[in-house]
């Protein structure tokens, strides 16, 4: 049977929702469809922040928002000029959802709970009468000189206007891809690091509020980083997993990464530990950690760099020192795997933004096709830049289609 829409949406996570929502205030006439694969709806929404939805994040300046996208940076900046994190505060504001700033400017509902962002959009279309459809697969995509035909496994839909927010989804790619448009092959992103040091042997939950993490001739990311079981983790290594991604993947997630645990310079370094020798000459270097470190930790670093328990600070010398500085301002860690971070999985790829007009995320050439969120080549650091990308977008397409 064929089923007519004036607008159908491949997708009913964050951009397809936010895309129908705007389509249907702009023009509570038309008839709006969402196809959705699976059998829920707004799934990574629902997980987000361990649940409690990080919305965006306070950072609202174009420019300096799209510098927090490896992807997609310099095609976002005249978006976000249309419809930035403030506006985004603004859309849940006036829908009745109450947000928070926390510290590190990340933005969340004041309920701490990623359903009433869900509720909200899943209100905002029924509002609208747009029509969820669950479990209904794309199989196919057609061009048609009036519009576009998709068939799923029961249906065939036709409409002037098709609006792609699947999100990762390497059959809708390969769909992109049998269409003529050129896709970028996708790889994670947004990772933790498996990895090995005598330093962080068996001290799993130890944390550094300040560090810095390089490659070697890579990126160098700063932020708290976090011993795990596996390795490390932390808003450090997930920027750096972000930036440098593809290289991550290119070498099989195998590489030495260089760790100043304490994000001091080695000057830094040098001078606290005269000051320790000035002020507590007697006193034994295992009793007293540099730089607020936990004892647990210092005290391997100290069997690490070979100071005897009964050493005082008075007897360290140039050796030490310099030992001190390689464990503590340039470790080399070596990387021999990756984990996803949580459930919030990400990918770096997707449809080449050079196909994509910047000031509806309408397909260059292609007649009334849109894309936004994840199915593009954008992708962010942690901390609410994805979903607003995805926000971005879905306001844009609903803007404009």
């Amino acid at each position: 049977m064929k089923v007519n829409f004036d607008i159908l949406i491949i997708g009913g996570g964050a951009a397809g929702f936010f895309a129908a929502a705007e389509a249907g205030r702009q023009n509570p006439k038309a008839s709006i469809a969402i196809l959705e694969a699976s059998n829920k709806v707004l799934s990574k929404v629902l997980i987000s922040g361990g649940g409690r939805c990080n919305v965006t994040n306070r950072i609202s300046q174009p420019e300096e928002l799209a510098r927090n996208y490896p992807r997609g940076h310099d095609f976002l900046v005249e978006p976000f000029r249309q419809f930035s994190s403030d506006h985004t505060q603004r859309w849940f504001t006036e829908r009745g959802v109450r947000l928070k700033t926390e510290a590190d400017g990340r933005v969340f509902p004041v309920s701490n709970k990623s359903t009433c962002i869900a509720n909200t959009f899943i209100s905002e279309v029924e509002k609208y009468g747009v029509d969820v459809r669950l479990k209904s697969r794309v199989n196919k995509i057609c061009f048609l000189e009036n519009g576009w035909q998709i068939e799923t496994g029961t249906e065939t839909y036709f409409t002037e206007k098709l609006v792609i927010c699947s999100g990762s989804n390497s059959a809708i790619w390969s769909l992109c891809k049998s269409l003529g448009l050129d896709v970028t092959e996708p790889v994670p992103s947004l990772f933790t690091l498996h990895a090995q040091h005598e330093l962080i042997r068996d001290h799993a939950g130890i944390s550094f509020p300040e560090s810095w993490v390089k490659l070697q001739k890579g990126q160098s990311q700063s932020g708290p980083l976090l011993i795990t079981h596996q390795g490390l983790s932390g808003p450090a290594i997930l920027k750096l997993s972000a930036w440098e991604a593809i290289r991550f993947y290119n070498e099989n997630y195998k590489a030495t990464l260089r760790v100043n645990w304490v994000g001091r310079t080695k000057e830094d370094l040098r001078n606290a530990i005269k000051k320790c020798q000035a002020d507590h000459p007697k006193k034994h270097v295992h009793n007293i950690p540099l730089f607020n470190l936990s004892k647990r930790f210092w005290k391997r670093v100290c069997e690490v760099a070979q100071i005897p328990e009964q050493r005082n600070y008075a007897e360290i010398g140039k050796k030490q020192v310099a030992r001190f500085e390689e464990l503590l301002c340039d470790c080399p860690v070596e990387i021999y795997g990756k984990s996803t971070f949580k459930e919030e999985f990400v990918t770096a790829g997707g449809i080449n933004l050079n196909e994509i007009n910047p000031t509806d995320f309408s397909a260059k050439r292609f007649k009334g096709l849109y894309f936004a969120g994840e199915v593009l080549n954008i992708d962010a650091i942690t901390g609410g830049f994805n979903f607003q990308a995805a926000w971005t977008g879905g306001y844009l397409i609903g803007n404009h289609i």
